[in-house]
């Protein structure tokens, strides 16, 4: 597949060009243009045009909250206040750009008010907005004293009357203001996260996407479009209205939702939206010509409205039910030397080579330790990459971690076990960003380094697999892969665009490198099989020089196969010169692939050890607090060097 193609083929999310609602367009311009002798001609048509022009623009602003998870029913009541005060302005001031200006801001201004309200204070964004309608709808009357504001300068009449080769000016506005809204959410590396929020927010966030800001922002974009929407419209009526924009927020919610903008987010296309706008248009026009009077339209408008809702639920239920119904696909990611089925489950053996049993090494020297196939070092641990001392985090008065002290070298395996509540998953969130730790110190190669969320780990050189796997399961395998750290390219050398072709060639690039084999890069993780999902997130954290990878418990629920190849990959991390982390309950996987073990009880460190030098029934001793490190347990394997950093009794 060439470049170019697979620039077209990766589309984000499940997008729905809803084709059969094209196709209703169709047969309902061909109903009225035959049941009604003007409604085929172009003063009709341009009319439709301009009835839906602000319906379009307000509609790019819905379908970007939409797809990403988010909405807003307060734009009725943002129409008519905006309306109001530009308004005012142009009757006052008598300066076009002051007016506009003052559309504008007070647009930017209601939106950031949302955005603020629904991400920074926690609140759902159905409550915050219906809230916010009354209030804006309730101002507008107040700001005008309930009565219309009227007297503008022909200056600021003629932006919303006038015409170029017969086509309105808003007309014209709203089509060059959708297309490019709609190329940036397809094309851009924003519209990526935004569908990535919509699919799976926690994911996004984790991936190092700064939700919460980009969803204020996304807010006070919406707010500026109804900036534009109320500009125009009160330009061309001349006037400014606090009775504006009443059931608007029904009009666009309808024209998205029947586009195919699944309203629980992470779905859309921009075509499809242009078809659910032109429906409502069409429509409203046709009853119109039919003579029925407003209420009909307004039950027209609410029961189509009811059909898309009822049609996103269906579509929703079919493609799940596909997916139950859909054969696993078959797991091809295993390498020409991965082992063959056979061996005990974690412990990837090889016939007829010595691997580490319960006791400790078969034998051999630090370098030529074999683990199992594929999982033989070669390379020995270099200089420290990760240096941790001292980390705490309390969540209210409880502590989950008290004393996280540990380090990790180049080229190390370091398994992190513990029981339930240890601090496992606590400590490698403050390694990784997610949470900043209450004390201590976090030091990357020497340096000391704060955290302020995953973006600044990744960016550090510190990639992570988490146990839920962090992935967006609307997004294909190439969007979840360079999630947080998309190729960009420059259209025509000057317009920076997500580049899907490089994205592509990554993904495949670093799949192969691992030796998992994948064909389809734009199908969905949600199809996939639970081991390729886990190959696809442990490739992610694979970049090329990274400096320390993290894999919180990545044999959790995979079979015997994909276990084996987990292990061997992250073998595969550290002989590549990374340093990893490994998080897991089961001891065995411990055993065959690390190269230092450490136990945390209680929120604190009470072992840090070589493997070679602990027992497998003295792991879990220590794990379940049933022994103290400075116990002897008769074993020679068993006893820990002296100096070696964590060793402190369990409290």
């Amino acid at each position: 597949m060439s470049t170019a193609a697979n620039r077209r083929y990766l589309v984000p999310g499940e997008p729905s060009r809803r084709t059969g609602l094209g196709v209703l367009c169709a047969v309902l311009v061909a109903y009225f243009g035959f049941s009604y002798d003007n409604f085929f001609t172009v003063s009709n048509g341009l009319t439709i045009l301009m009835n839906v022009s602000a319906i379009a623009i307000a509609a790019i602003g819905a379908m970007y909250l939409l797809v990403s998870g988010n909405v807003d029913l307060s734009i009725g009541g943002q129409y008519a206040l905006i309306s109001v005060v530009t308004a005012q302005f142009a009757r006052d001031q008598g300066n076009v750009a002051v007016a506009v200006l003052a559309g504008l801001l007070t647009g930017v201004l209601l939106g950031l008010v949302n955005g603020i309200l629904v991400k920074y204070m926690k609140i759902s964004p159905l409550i915050v907005t219906l809230g916010t309608m009354a209030v804006y709808k309730g101002m507008a009357y107040l700001v005008s004293e309930g009565r219309s504001v009227f007297g503008f300068a022909d200056g600021f009449i003629f932006l919303g009357r006038a015409r170029i080769n017969e086509v309105p000016m808003p007309v014209i506005i709203a089509g060059v203001l959708f297309i490019a809204g709609g190329l940036f959410l397809l094309h851009s590396r924003t519209g990526l996260r935004l569908y990535a929020i919509g699919g799976n927010q926690q994911a996004a966030r984790l991936t190092g996407v700064n939700v919460d800001w980009l969803v204020v922002k996304l807010y006070v974009f919406n707010g500026l479009l109804m900036g534009v929407v109320a500009v125009l419209t009160t330009a061309r009526l001349g006037s400014g209205t606090p009775q504006i924009g009443l059931s608007f927020e029904l009009d666009v919610l309808t024209a998205v939702i029947l586009g195919g903008v699944g309203f629980a987010g992470g779905s859309g296309h921009p075509i499809g939206v242009f078809a659910g706008v032109a429906t409502i248009g069409i429509l409203s026009s046709g009853l119109i010509f039919a003579g029925l009077e407003d209420w009909w339209q307004q039950i027209s408008k609410g029961l189509v409205l009811l059909l898309a809702l009822g049609a996103d639920q269906y579509a929703a239920h079919r493609r799940a039910r596909a997916v139950r119904q859909e054969a696993p696909a078959t797991d091809t990611e295993r390498s020409a030397g991965a082992a063959p089925p056979g061996g005990p489950p974690g412990r990837p053996d090889r016939p007829g080579q010595p691997v580490r049993s319960a006791a400790g090494s078969a034998g051999g020297s630090a370098t030529e330790q074999e683990y199992g196939s594929g999982l033989t070092r070669t390379r020995a641990p270099g200089d420290v990459v990760l240096d941790c001392a001292g980390l705490s985090r309390r969540f209210g008065s409880v502590f989950a971690l008290r004393n996280g002290t540990f380090s990790v070298r180049a080229s190390e395996v370091v398994c992190i076990v513990g029981d339930n509540g240890a601090g496992k998953s606590t400590l490698i969130k403050l390694v990784s960003g997610v949470y900043r730790p209450d004390s201590g110190r976090i030091a990357l190669e020497g340096r000391p380094v704060a955290f302020h969320g995953p973006s600044d780990a990744r960016r550090a050189g510190i990639e992570t697999v988490h146990q839920d796997l962090a992935v967006c399961p609307n997004l294909g395998v190439a969007h979840n892969l360079v999630l947080g750290d998309e190729p960009r390219r420059r259209l025509f050398g000057i317009l920076p665009v997500r580049d899907d072709g490089e994205a592509v060639e990554r993904t495949k690039s670093r799949l192969a490198s691992l030796g998992i084999t994948l064909t389809d890069m734009n199908r969905s993780i949600g199809r996939l099989s639970g081991g390729q999902r886990q190959s696809v997130a442990i490739a992610r954290a694979m970049k090329d020089h990274v400096k320390l990878v993290i894999l919180d418990e990545p044999t959790a629920a995979l079979g015997v196969t994909q276990t084996r190849n987990v292990l061997r990959i992250t073998r595969q991390a550290a002989e590549n010169g990374a340093g990893v982390i490994l998080i897991s309950h089961d001891i065995r996987t411990v055993f065959a692939v690390a190269d230092r073990v450490v136990v945390l009880r209680l929120g604190e460190v009470v072992f840090d050890g070589p493997v070679d030098q602990i027992t497998h029934t003295r792991l879990l001793h220590l794990m379940a607090g049933l022994e103290t490190v400075d116990e002897p347990d008769g074993d020679a394997t068993g006893s820990v060097p002296a100096g070696t950093a964590g060793h402190r009794e369990a409290v």
